[in-house]
């Protein structure tokens, strides 16, 4: 492939992108404020177009993955309001992993050779945790933020790691920190004026936030363990 093409192919590609939320009516989904304000009549119109929001919230959720805008807890909290914990966890879930998908395939298609060669010793560690324990690996990535979503996402295009390996782990991976924003969207749902914010969802809500938060010091826990039960 002449070299032009690749540059021209995703320019392209981001300025589709970028045209489709601009002039289209997923641009009204992304203004926050006012989907907040116009709760009971928005939740009415998902439920009379529930198909059709669906495939829009999934379309702009992977518009934003795909082209590393922030907003996507945004749009996970969203998720939960709309559809609930459970079919918003699943809505976003199938948005951000085919979003990410995108990444990684414009990073191998476009960028993976040329800065393989170019940051070989840079990049020697992360192939190497890649090459010996890519699925482990890939899910302790996806289950601990340690580095950013998008980041990961490139870095793995970068490596040997299979494609379907990086699909499974990262629809697996991001399933709990989904559910519980999506959850404290789901709790928005509930609060009145008479109770406020100290409603049962939003009490629940916060005990999973406290719980995800716990994950990366009960993972490093683990593996402290198991590497002093292999140097014994």
């Amino acid at each position: 492939m002449k070299k032009w093409l690749k540059p021209a192919l995703l320019i392209l590609f981001v300025i589709g992108v970028i045209l489709i939320v601009k002039f289209t009516p997923l641009k009204q989904y992304l203004d926050f404020q006012k989907l907040f304000e116009s709760r009971d009549s928005l939740l009415s119109y998902v439920n009379n177009y529930y198909f059709l929001s669906v495939l829009v919230f999934i379309l702009v959720y992977l518009a934003v993955v795909a082209l590393s805008i922030p907003g996507a807890t945004i749009l996970t909290i969203l998720g939960g309001f709309f559809f609930g914990p459970w079919a918003g966890t699943l809505f976003v879930n199938v948005g951000a992993t085919f979003g990410a998908f995108a990444i990684f395939l414009i990073a191998r298609f476009f960028l993976g050779e040329s800065l393989q060669k170019k940051y070989e010793k840079q990049l020697g560690k992360f192939n190497k945790e890649i090459a010996e324990n890519g699925k482990s690996y890939m899910l302790t990535l996806r289950l601990i933020p340690i580095f950013p979503f998008f980041l990961i996402n490139i870095l793995a295009g970068l490596t040997t790691l299979p494609a379907i390996t990086f699909l499974w782990t990262t629809a697996l991976g991001i399933i709990p920190g989904s559910f519980v924003y999506a959850y404290i969207g789901y709790a928005g749902t509930s609060m009145t004026e008479s109770q406020g914010v100290f409603t049962p969802q939003i009490l629940i809500a916060l005990i999973l936030l406290s719980v995800l938060s716990l994950v990366p010091v009960v993972v490093k826990k683990i593996k402290a363990g198991k590497k002093d039960r292999e140097a014994a």
